[in-house]
């Protein structure tokens, strides 16, 4: 355990976080800190589960010292910013003594729940891809696996900009003026990208063990409770996209299930005219890998009773039972990259992009010839809602 928060620091403190890195190589060798995650089960057992579960508690208004390292909590709440006045290690193993039987109680009852509407800056330009390279020439529907509270499932009610790396070009796509404003940088240049049109989109899905109801004040709060209390944008956005969901007329549905298991009832659900895009974007890296392969036997089997895109975003080092292939341009060492692979309807995958896990960046590589089928172009945008 004390190797996984270390770890997290690590990969916080590379995204330019700081309040949770300090945190967790504080109190990496605390066992009775740590020990609090002895009430998870074995697969959620991670730093994320403890650091959210005491954000959890201090957005819900809890009076705590440690509140005033945390900017997300004044913002929530509605209160002015408060100056820190003790040290955020020793404020944080304050709380989890003064609060251990509601951390307990949290962190054996709730599930790690990100909804990381950043993903979307891979999602988007994945689907106009997939439009574009569509024998069927249809509307497209999306099965959103682990969808949480669905909101990438309204990937198209977002405002997009692909700023090229070395440059000043910015490509635009969405919804303009959206309160979910996405940014993304690209690192193969912009001319690689898709056309990124919004494809039309008929039905819209998702499939998650715990599904999060976005119009429930509490679900909503431990969505937000599990993003990072120094990222002011990322916590923003995910505040505007549940917005955006609970305005919506016609919200996407959300079954409860197992994505492996139910997998076939779900899609018999769905209208069966056009093609499938079963989608999901880091949850199989909570899966085994046997569990892994057996997600994608069931979305191959789905693919024998209609013509289906498996689409998928995740850690190619973690994700050893996923038909992942290899970067186009190889690399030292492990592949630590999340990959954007496509498998086609009766094709091999093809990796279409390595990407940032949070969508900050995306390096789309070259598209290789159409799999099957001859190429139809992006059907009209949806009708605004």
């Amino acid at each position: 355990m004390p190797e996984h928060f270390r770890g997290f620091a690590a990969v916080v403190e590379r995204d330019g976080g700081t309040t949770y890195a300090t945190i967790c190589r504080g109190v990496a060798d605390n066992e009775d800190v740590l020990g609090l995650l002895n009430a998870a089960p074995p697969a959620q057992a991670r730093p994320l589960l403890l650091l959210g579960a005491v954000h959890f508690l201090l957005l819900s208004g809890v009076q705590h010292p440690l509140a005033a390292h945390y900017d997300t909590v004044a913002a929530t709440l509605g209160s002015p910013p408060q100056t820190p006045t003790t040290d955020v290690t020793a404020a944080f193993i304050s709380f989890c003594h003064d609060f251990g039987p509601q951390l307990t109680q949290l962190i054996a009852t709730r599930r790690t729940q990100t909804n990381e509407v950043g993903r979307c800056t891979a999602l988007l330009p994945g689907l106009c891809h997939i439009a574009s390279h569509d024998a069927e020439g249809g509307p497209l529907s999306l099965l959103d696996l682990g969808t949480s509270a669905g909101l990438n499932l309204l990937f198209d009610d977002y405002a997009y900009a692909y700023r090229e790396q070395e440059g000043d070009s910015v490509r635009t796509a969405g919804a303009p003026g959206a309160g979910v404003a996405l940014e993304c940088t690209v690192r193969s240049g912009l001319g690689l990208l898709p056309d990124l049109r919004l494809p039309f989109m008929a039905e819209r899905v998702g499939l998650d063990l715990s599904p999060v109801d976005p119009r429930s004040d509490d679900e909503a709060r431990w969505l937000l409770a599990c993003q990072w209390p120094d990222n002011p944008v990322r916590f923003g956005n995910l505040r505007a996209a549940l917005d955006n969901v609970r305005a919506a007329p016609d919200p996407p549905r959300l079954v409860q299930g197992d994505m492996v298991h139910d997998l076939d009832r779900v899609v018999a659900s769905m209208g069966g005219e056009g093609s499938l895009v079963v989608f999901h974007s880091w949850v199989a890296a909570y899966l085994g890998d046997e569990e892994q392969r057996d997600l994608v036997e069931a979305v191959r089997a789905v693919g024998r009773t209609r013509p289906v895109h498996y689409l998928y975003a995740e850690s190619a080092f973690e994700t050893g039972g996923l038909p992942t292939p290899p970067p186009p341009q190889p690399r030292d060492g492990p592949d630590m990259a999340t990959a954007l692979v496509h498998v086609a309807p009766e094709a091999e995958p093809v990796r279409i992009a390595d990407m940032h896990p949070h969508g900050y960046w995306l390096r789309w590589w070259p598209t290789p010839p159409a799999p099957t089928g001859s190429p139809a172009g992006p059907g009209p945008a949806r009708p605004r809602r």
